[in-house]
């Protein structure tokens, strides 16, 4: 009897894991777009969460310039909204306007929304 209540619970939280997102057409994630203006070569990592948070940091290889824009970064808050294939994205900073129901596809490794097109992190 403990068996099969040990192995409901243990089938149970596998599945709510499972639709909780993650899964690979799943938008919840890193996912990263090179970038290359200014002079600034690297990459801009949005992380979405699964809680509808989303995180950006940014990777160019300096430690020194990352963790600058990174402090910055952190201190914008950005919530997203991916439903019926279209994505919104809202910002506390008014640098990042924000996205309205733009239509989103995932095909593999590749998010693309708008003029982007990122790979997920893997």
């Amino acid at each position: 009897m403990k068996k099969a209540i040990a192995l409901t619970l243990v089938l149970i939280i596998s599945f709510g894991l499972f639709a909780c997102g993650g899964g690979k057409d799943s938008i919840v994630g890193k996912w990263a777009q090179e970038v290359n203006e200014g002079g600034i070569e690297g990459k801009t990592i949005y992380e979405f969460k699964a809680d509808g948070k989303l995180k950006l940091s940014f990777d160019s290889g300096s430690a020194e310039a990352d963790s600058l824009i990174n402090a910055l970064y952190s201190l914008i808050e950005m919530t997203y909204e991916a439903k019926d294939g279209k994505l919104t994205i809202k910002s506390s900073d008014p640098s990042f306007p924000p996205l309205e129901s733009v239509p989103y596809t995932i095909q593999g490794d590749t998010l693309t929304f708008e003029n982007n097109s990122l790979k997920r992190v893997k």
